[in-house]
């Protein structure tokens, strides 16, 4: 023990005593990182007030971009949702009125080409069954009937009237050539031979003239022999007759057989013969589907033709289709947009706003709980300086008794086992107030959470067996642990749980004073939390006191005796930990605090 120890001692009282003035008005370098205690794990820093001016505006746009993403998701993202649904309802609504119109289209022209078909061959059966029909029919009677059906309709060509052989005997239309033309191997004229009243529409075909058309022919046997009578059609003029059932529209039309091929056909899709990309399903005989043509989707309507293995086919001339509200949802989709980008916006300066009034209202918790500490060590400052002046008074005497018995007039001299006994008495009081300063220090720096691994236990010994216990021995107030031995460690803020314990033993002594009484601590842990509870046996509360003990400056405490601070400071702490403070109270009988701090991480 040399001059080196005893002034570093002397220095480090020096400090701890003018940190300990400057406490009552400001905290003294609260800024820098405490010092682990011995035999604890190290605290880990997550104060605003350490971190760079760069860090704070980190966090601050952090917290911006996390309330900007929770508002959009709560006000902008169910219209987008919504927005999207109609739209996307729209378009399926479209596409179905699409096929429903194209399929009512191809069943309501195939019924019409159906029905202009009957009526050709009606026309054929009433010529042949005209009396003046002979064996051997005359161009005259021929033109004559070629006239009469062009009456009927403009899409007639040609007639003639064969033979039982085949052979054209009668012919009356432009291609004079075809009179005398054997038929005999031709497809339709065989079938009509070998089923004499019959008739048959055949597909297009070029024939002896070399241009699309399409017959229709019918027989009849008079004075046993064989007449048939046929007329060939123009596509073209077919197709015309379909266009104006249809009316203006951009619905196009067209006719494929039984293998694939155009019959009849608008030269915006293809030409007569030709190979249809497009081929309509067997079954069922007529609706709508979505095929691919040429590597594009087409929508397209069918209906299969009763008096001729055909099938109508009906699709728009543009993507869009007729009649669809394509300028509709477009507009639809522009007013979402606008009122979109207005909600971003909106959210965007709501949530400024909000973290402006967030950042505002932790400054503010925060200065409530730095002026619940100052407030706290004025309550405190009478046992502070009585623990102080305690050690003081021992330094003080063992000094003075030291420099007595080295005065020469006393004629005393001190032996170094006298020496060594003094100056392990100031030793020890030094030490003392060391400690004292210390956790002085400690409850009131105006710090930020400190995480670590801390054993509740170890925190309510330390506080109890530390300055507040000599204060209830001579208070006559009895203190019983019933603390938890298994209690394992868990990861919170050590000096916000002291300052919430000594607020809750500050106020539970208050509730006793004036009498003897009982504090019972206790500590437990479920699955969830672990409980801390203070019972005490003072005077209790009622129930309307208990509904505001968590108010801030509310206080029962008569004038200038109480801030009202400490159990609403604790319970904002509290819940910032992830915990909860909780209260039961019976008047006259007593009230128990319970501090349930989460098990895991905070």
């Amino acid at each position: 023990m040399g001059r080196g120890w005893v002034g570093s001692m002397r220095r480090e009282l020096n400090s701890s005593n003018r940190s300990l003035v400057n406490a009552g008005v400001r905290v003294v370098n609260s800024h820098r990182r405490p010092r682990s205690a011995p035999g604890r794990a190290p605290e880990y820093m997550i104060n605003n007030t350490d971190l760079p001016t760069r860090g704070k505006q980190h966090s601050a746009g952090y917290l911006l971009r996390r309330t900007i993403i929770r508002l959009l998701l709560t006000y902008v993202a169910p219209f987008v949702l919504l927005t999207a649904y109609f739209l996307v309802q729209s378009s399926r609504l479209s596409e179905e009125r699409r096929r429903t119109q194209l399929a009512s289209l191809a069943e309501h022209e195939a019924n019409i080409l159906d029905l202009f078909l009957r009526e050709r061959v009606v026309n054929l059966n009433n010529l042949i069954n005209n009396p003046s029909v002979g064996i051997s029919p005359c161009t005259a009677l021929a033109d004559g009937f070629l006239e009469e059906l062009k009456k009927s309709s403009n899409a007639f060509v040609d007639i003639g009237f064969f033979d039982d052989s085949g052979v054209q005997t009668c012919y009356s239309g432009p291609f004079l050539s075809l009179e005398r033309r054997d038929y005999g191997s031709e497809r339709w004229f065989m079938s009509l031979r070998d089923e004499p009243g019959s008739h048959i529409i055949t597909d297009s075909y070029l024939g002896f003239r070399g241009r699309p058309h399409l017959t229709i022919g019918v027989s009849r046997v008079v004075a046993d022999r064989l007449v048939v009578l046929r007329a060939t059609l123009d596509p073209g003029s077919i197709y015309e007759h379909i266009v104006e059932a249809i009316g203006p529209s951009d619905v196009l039309v067209s006719i494929v057989n039984a293998d694939g091929y155009f019959q009849i056909v608008t030269p915006h899709i293809g030409s007569s013969l030709e190979e249809s990309a497009v081929m309509p399903p067997r079954e069922p005989r007529k609706g709508a589907e979505q095929v691919v043509a040429k590597g594009k989707k087409h929508e397209i309507g069918y209906s299969w033709l009763q008096t001729a293995d055909w099938a109508l086919i009906t699709q728009f001339q543009t993507e869009k289709g007729a009649g669809l509200p394509e300028n509709d949802l477009r507009g639809v989709a522009f007013v979402a947009s606008v009122v979109i980008l207005v909600g971003i916006v909106t959210v965007i300066v709501r949530a400024r706003w909000l973290v402006r009034i967030q950042e505002e209202t932790v400054e503010t918790k925060r200065q409530l709980v730095h002026a619940s500490k100052l407030a706290s060590v004025g309550e405190l400052a009478a046992g502070i300086a009585h623990e102080i002046n305690n050690p003081l008074a021992v330094i003080s005497e063992e000094a003075g008794l030291m420099k007595d018995m080295m005065d020469p007039k006393y004629g005393r001299q001190l032996t170094e086992e006298q020496i060594r006994s003094g100056l392990d008495e100031i030793h020890k009081a030094v030490f003392r107030c060391r400690d004292i300063t210390r956790k002085l220090l400690a409850f009131v720096r105006s710090e930020g959470f400190k995480l670590g691994t801390h054993n509740l236990n170890d925190l309510v010994n330390d506080i109890l067996d530390g300055f507040l216990v000599r204060e209830m021995a001579s208070s006559n107030i009895s203190v019983v642990r019933n603390l938890d031995e298994n209690l394992p460690p868990i990861v919170t803020d050590a000096t916000q749980f002291e300052q919430v314990f000594v607020n809750i033993i500050n106020n539970a002594l208050d509730a006793m004073s004036g009498r003897p009484g009982t504090l019972t601590v206790g500590t437990s842990e479920d699955d969830k939390y672990q409980h801390v509870t203070v019972m005490d046996t003072g005077c209790g509360m009622d129930e309307q006191t208990m509904a505001r003990i968590f108010q801030p400056f509310f206080t029962t405490k008569e004038v200038g005796k109480g801030t009202g601070l400490g159990l609403s400071v604790s319970f904002g702490i509290v819940d910032s930990l992830g915990g909860r403070l909780s209260v039961e109270s019976q008047k006259g009988v007593g009230s128990t605090f319970t501090i349930s701090l989460p098990r895991g991480h905070v």
